[in-house]
């Protein structure tokens, strides 16, 4: 079931975010597993893998996907989730999760996979968290959760180093405990050298928050970092909720996800990240080290 939303059904803010859970943006989807090895959304092949030595292969070849998650301990089977596939092996730990709709994807420490749904867990939508056990029933979380997020809704979810999830919104990062409860980690957040980009769809929109954050990772210390599409730009938010630019994408390319591993922060990044896909988007990884070194590890031949 791809997760799709009708932006002509929703207020102005919600319909921006809609181009953003919905089927019509490139991937945002990268992890690194323990071993180093780099996926990422391709939507011309699926999943695409680089290996510590810098291999290309890949894993599924599928079109479409936008995001992808590690469960760790394997708990989903190739069946299941309903709303997504699994693409590694049943008995592979960690396994990869792929999303081919628009919907954030989490698994954490608990086992529940966690996702982002509307009304209620069936409705497409960015509103609020939803979760599912293995071969369980799927349920909102928390019960009134929305009443938090649904403002400006949900662009990214991220396992935290604690358990907890970590939710993107446009212009804010919050924490959610498995008690429930909400923690802002930043909110209003604004970026002095941002390269504004509207989405097409919406030029010149005042309304739009920038600086449309989409995908997040949290490093092992709660630091998080966010790709902020609409600015050209990752930001990194400390935990006391301090923000920085840490890298820059030259047009037309723009970050639309983002994965630590050991300290290092990988970066995807498409060409045209706010556009139609008939501007064509094409995809690389770069790679910003722990001693600030930018590394390009892959960029997508230009689409025929």
């Amino acid at each position: 079931m791809r997760i799709q939303l009708l932006c002509a059904l929703m207020a102005a803010a919600q319909c921006f975010w809609a181009a953003f859970t919905a089927s019509g943006h490139p991937g945002s989807g990268i992890v690194v597993d323990a071993e180093g090895n780099v996926y990422f959304t391709y939507h011309r092949h699926g999943v695409g893998k680089i290996d510590p030595q810098g291999k290309l292969t890949y894993v599924e070849h599928t079109n479409g996907g936008h995001w992808l998650c590690l469960d760790p301990n394997g708990s989903f089977s190739r069946a299941q989730p309903k709303h997504f596939e699994r693409i590694t092996p049943d008995g592979v730990k960690p396994a990869l999760i792929f999303a081919e709709g628009g919907s954030p994807i989490a698994v954490l420490r608990d086992g529940l996979l966690y996702y982002v749904s509307g009304e209620d867990t069936m409705t497409p939508g960015g509103l609020q968290v939803t979760r599912q056990p293995p071969g369980g029933e799927v349920s909102i979380f928390p019960p009134g959760g929305k009443s938090v997020t649904g403002k400006l809704g949900i662009t990214g979810l991220a396992p935290g180093p604690d358990g907890t999830l970590y939710i993107a919104q446009p212009n804010a990062v919050l924490r959610l405990k498995l008690d429930g409860t909400f923690t802002t980690i930043a909110s209003s957040i604004e970026l002095s050298d941002c390269d504004v980009d509207y989405p097409d769809h919406i030029p010149h929109n005042p309304n739009v928050p920038l600086p449309a954050l989409r995908g997040l990772a949290v490093d092992e210390d709660g630091t998080v970092f966010a790709a902020g599409v609409g600015c050209h730009a990752v930001v990194r938010i400390t935990p006391d909720g301090k923000v920085e630019t840490v890298l820059k994408a030259e047009r037309p390319w723009s970050p639309t996800g983002v994965a630590v591993h050991r300290g290092d922060v990988y970066v995807l990044e498409y060409t045209n990240a706010n556009g139609g896909r008939a501007e064509g988007w094409r995809p690389r990884v770069r790679k910003l080290a722990r001693d600030g070194k930018v590394t390009t590890m892959f960029t997508a031949p230009p689409e025929p």
